[in-house]
């Protein structure tokens, strides 16, 4: 693509986090899928929540030399955790549109084209996400699809039940964000609330029917999906949506209901669920 083709897009800021336990092999492949895009960012943002090992920061010094635009660290003296992280790192994006990222997933080349094409569309947009693929330990090794609705008025019926947006995958305009009170850290429902929190404002929102992310998947997560410390966060996510006309009466006591099981089950039989029914391939 020519520079002035680039030119036409809006810019955009790239916000991840990334703490001490985390792979360096895995940071580095994620900046590298976000420094190859077809349409590279404004700036980087990365958020070292808590200090990382020296692995970590070399791998961040590397990046922050070599690529070709601004590229922002901001340090946290302690581990806080990701919404907390992505709050803070909030503050230092410059641009209007942000684009998340995890720190061991993989941007698949024009995601970032397609998401900012839909802006051209559509600016007044407060969210437009994707689909994702999962993969375990190689990105050619697929183990599902998380497919999300792409209408809005389909993404306002999902969210009664699931997260309507793949978090890793999504640009959000950063005016709605602060408008609805930014990240607000909630167990590891940071991301559901702030859709929620966007949708009873009846902000437009939009998914592509594209996969623009490869997400990193491994034992660990079918565990955390099973936290009790989230069950209180879940139960206040859905007195908020039924207190805002989001879900009726039924539909709060059975999404108790199924939360309850799900947190009851062991992570085998969870494993199974997200991978043969939730996320099973195409």
């Amino acid at each position: 693509m020519k520079k002035k083709e680039l030119d036409n897009y809006p810019d955009f800021s790239v916000l991840m986090s990334v703490y001490e336990k985390e792979n360096y092999h895995f940071l580095d492949q994620a900046l590298d899928s976000i420094e190859n895009q077809t349409v590279v960012p404004t700036e980087i943002v990365l958020v070292e929540d808590g200090p990382i090992s020296n692995e970590l920061e070399k791998v961040v010094d590397n990046h922050r030399t070599n690529f070709a635009n601004t590229f922002k660290v901001v340090k946290s003296i302690r581990n806080q955790g990701l919404g907390a992280s992505l709050r803070l790192g909030t503050e230092f994006v410059s641009t209007n549109w942000i684009a998340r990222m995890d720190s061991d997933d993989i941007s698949v080349s024009n995601r970032f084209e397609l998401q900012l094409k839909e802006i051209i569309k559509n600016p007044g947009l407060a969210v437009i996400g994707g689909q994702i693929q999962e993969f375990s330990r190689d990105p050619s090794i697929i183990v599902g699809y998380r497919k999300v609705p792409t209408s809005e008025p389909s993404l306002r019926r999902f969210i009664k039940w699931r997260s309507p947006f793949n978090h890793p995958s999504v640009m959000l305009n950063k005016a709605i964000l602060n408008r609805v009170g930014g990240y607000i850290p909630y167990g590891n429902l940071e991301d559901y609330y702030l859709w929620a929190r966007i949708i009873v404002k009846n902000y437009p929102v939009k998914n592509i029917d594209k996969i623009l992310l490869k997400m990193r998947v491994d034992e660990g997560m079918y565990q955390r999906r099973g936290k009790n410390s989230n069950i209180r966060y879940f139960y206040a996510l859905r007195k908020f949506l039924f207190n805002n006309g989001i879900i009726n009466l039924r539909e709060r006591i059975i999404g108790d209901w199924i939360m309850a099981v799900n947190i009851l089950m062991p992570g085998w039989l969870r494993k199974n669920i997200y991978q043969h029914i939730l996320h099973k391939g195409k």
